[in-house]
């Protein structure tokens, strides 16, 4: 009974194994890894919060002209304070210049000394008690509107800027992708040509054994193998250092392993620089040059802002008051309605300063963009070149990467039959491994080149 116990426990363990293995793996293809990238990666997200961010600023500079509403419940306590108005008594009376007054203030003055007499009255402040409701409502601003449109051109420089953040992601993830697999096929070759040498080696101890070679001939092989051990463990470094540069890249967590599904050849099959070559390119077309553009939008928008700083400024508010509770002396309206305009007159030259301010950053910005222009132009002349020279060195080194594959296997079947010395077969295979990393080195030189070229012509 308790070994059926140990043995059903150790099959559950067993089966939690394997899943979390299983869940610790992850299985992308090129495209597929770039997907994820746009989902997870962690700084992508940011630029997107910022797009998000930017509705919102253009939301609130919208709302700057729309009714703005706001609501005020006050109390005063006087503490039974009383005013004592006089018309008379033993006081003087003081001296009016009716000339001076409006038919409000005579009005005003006609109510008091029928209120009052001759005599004195006293007026007691009871405890108020209000509550005020107030709308305004700008009528004519053009910085208000000004403003409104530059928000929008900010949002769509915003999300011009996610265009140019994810093909940012996606190149790195390319390039990196490139990396995983060229290290995988180093070290594929690097195993291939230990396989090889180790049955060599075991021929050789057997020559040695019967005395047909020396002994030196097998200390040169072993010190060969020692040497691509050595290169193959660096290889397996390489390759959990870019499983971490992949995993960063992709947002993930650090214990899950990435598996690479394309393969190199399989690359290199499919890549087709021919219509690259002979394409055209359009500088506007540049995802650089289309944020310039926008930018420069923006400039414009801004120095009409500044030029609206010349115009009137107008506004509607129109309030309601409440009295809840009242004194015997209270003369405030229950409803006001008012009219505003700001008129600016003079500001020294500041107005005028920052308005030529702004035509002078105008003028910069439009001059880096026609610079970035040029030096686009410049870099697509480069990159063509470049992938020119990769797609021949690329050939090159493949045929002789294939010459010297042809010279090592004869050079070996010359050994093992006793016409070659170990010194030829070590030096043929050192000459084949430099042929297999020149055919690599270039084969990564073709991709990265094709790849800077395919994220200035905005094909990423």
């Amino acid at each position: 009974m308790m070994k059926r116990r140990i043995l059903l426990i150790s099959l559950i363990c067993l089966t939690i194994g394997v899943v979390a293995q299983e869940h610790s793996v992850l299985k992308l293809s090129l495209q597929q890894a770039q997907d994820y990238a746009i989902e997870h990666n962690k700084s992508l997200k940011n630029v997107r919060t910022d797009v998000a961010i930017s509705k919102q600023k253009l939301w609130q500079t919208i709302a700057q002209g729309l009714p703005q509403g706001s609501a005020t419940v006050d109390y005063t306590n006087f503490f039974n304070y009383e005013i004592e108005f006089g018309m008379g008594g033993s006081g003087s009376t003081p001296t009016i210049d009716f000339t001076k007054l409006d038919d409000g203030d005579l009005q005003i003055l006609s109510f008091l000394q029928q209120s009052m007499g001759s005599g004195t009255t006293t007026i007691k402040m009871k405890n108020s008690s209000s509550a005020k409701l107030q709308v305004t409502q700008l009528i004519f601003s053009g910085q208000y509107f000004t403003g409104i449109q530059i928000a929008k051109v900010g949002q769509m420089l915003t999300d011009l800027n996610v265009v140019k953040s994810e093909i940012d992601i996606r190149e790195s993830v390319i390039s990196t992708y490139y990396l995983g697999l060229l290290t995988q096929k180093s070290l594929e070759i690097i195993d291939a040509n230990l396989e090889n040498l180790n049955k060599t080696l075991i021929q050789t101890t057997a020559m040695l054994n019967a005395g047909i070679i020396e002994e030196t001939d097998v200390d040169q092989l072993v010190m060969s193998i020692n040497m691509l051990e050595n290169t193959r463990r660096s290889l397996l470094r390489n390759i959990e250092l870019n499983n971490n540069i992949m995993q960063f890249i992709l947002g993930i967590d650090g214990d899950v392993t990435i598996e690479l599904t394309e393969s190199f050849e399989n690359i290199l099959k499919n890549m087709d620089v021919s219509d690259l070559l002979v394409s055209k390119f359009t500088p506007a077309d540049n995802i650089t040059i289309q944020m310039m553009d926008k930018q420069t939008e923006l400039t414009v928008k801004m120095l009409d802002l500044e030029k609206w700083n010349y115009a009137p400024t107008i506004a509607g508010v129109y309030s309601h008051n409440e009295k809840l509770l009242t004194t015997d002396f209270d003369m405030n309206p229950k409803n006001l309605f008012s009219i505003n305009m700001s008129i600016p007159l003079f500001s020294s030259g500041i107005r005028h300063s920052k308005v030529e301010q702004k035509k002078l950053e105008l003028y910069q910005i439009q001059n880096n963009r026609e610079i970035i222009s040029d030096q686009l132009l410049m870099q697509e002349k480069q990159l063509r070149y470049n992938l020119t020279s990769a797609l021949e060195q690329y050939e090159s080194q493949k045929a002789n990467m294939e010459l010297a594959q042809r010279i090592y296997n004869n050079t070996e079947l010359k050994f093992r039959q006793g016409v070659a010395s170990s010194f030829d077969l070590i030096q043929a295979n050192s000459n084949l491994l430099q042929a297999q990393n020149g055919y690599i080195s270039a084969a990564m030189e073709l991709m990265q080149s094709k790849l800077k070229f395919d994220k200035l012509l905005n094909k990423i």
